[in-house]
């Protein structure tokens, strides 16, 4: 910890001034020259910090006036709680098969937010994962896992290739209950941009989401950002008593 680099101190200090209400939805963030007076550093570590906070979706920039705090923001609930997210059902809708590009698998540790959606404590060993879903060699959606490394142990690069859920009930014998999202338009940051070819700050549909376990142990945490000209959704599924659907 003593050896943490600056820009992630920067970015966690702001972190946890947004989780904790200190700086609330729609606030302005400090201008990159206070934040560089404050620590005492380059404009360019400043903005690594920005940077990160942007494609967590913390915050998000507004040209010309600055950059303002999005957590938060209200979320349309569903009524059954047995619905879940599947993007290879969705996928279904379209003509051509889907290609997974795995990006970066790694071991990590939780942050705040992170610890928080997976049930575990601040630090704790997680899976950290990204992912690129095509179509016809055309980009659909940009994906982020965070998985509880206790909960798992060693996984093999092969189970992010196809569809995790499937490895999940059919390799572990896991039952799914339920998964809890929330979507929203947001613009593409730079990264992600060059992911899905899009231009910087052109919208996207972004949806985080946490799925749980029948004994309600949350055992995957993800981030996705999809192609607004590419994706649409379509959700109506119901888990029938006694079925133990794979398409996710």
């Amino acid at each position: 910890m003593k050896n943490r680099p600056i820009y992630k101190i920067i970015e966690q200090d702001l972190r946890i001034a947004i989780l904790e209400g200190r700086l609330k939805q729609g606030d302005m963030i400090p201008s990159e020259t206070e934040l560089c007076a404050k620590y005492d550093v380059a404009r360019m570590t400043v903005r690594q910090a920005i940077n990160n906070l942007l494609v967590d979706g913390y915050i998000y920039r507004h040209k010309g006036r600055g950059t303002f705090v999005t957590f938060n923001k209200k979320e349309i609930k569903k009524q059954d709680s047995s619905s879940f997210l599947s993007f290879t059902n969705e996928m279904k809708l379209l003509d051509s098969p889907v290609s997974t590009t795995l990006l970066n698998i790694q071991k990590t540790t939780a942050d705040e937010m992170i610890a928080r959606r997976l049930q575990i404590h601040v630090g704790d060993n997680i899976y950290y994962v990204e992912r690129l879903r095509s179509s016809d060699n055309i980009p659909l959606a940009y994906e982020r896992l965070y998985l509880p490394y206790n909960m798992y142990g060693v996984l093999d690069e092969k189970v992010f290739n196809g569809s995790f859920y499937r490895f999940v009930q059919e390799d572990l014998g896991w039952r799914i209950r339920n998964c809890e999202y929330a979507l929203e338009a947001r613009g593409v940051p730079k990264k992600v941009a060059e992911l899905l070819h899009q231009q910087e700050g052109e919208p996207a549909l972004y949806l985080n989401s946490v799925t749980y376990l029948e004994n309600g142990r949350a055992f995957v945490y993800t981030r996705y950002y999809f192609h607004g000209e590419h994706f649409r959704f379509k959700d109506n599924y119901t888990r029938k008593n006694g079925s133990n659907d794979h398409d996710f």
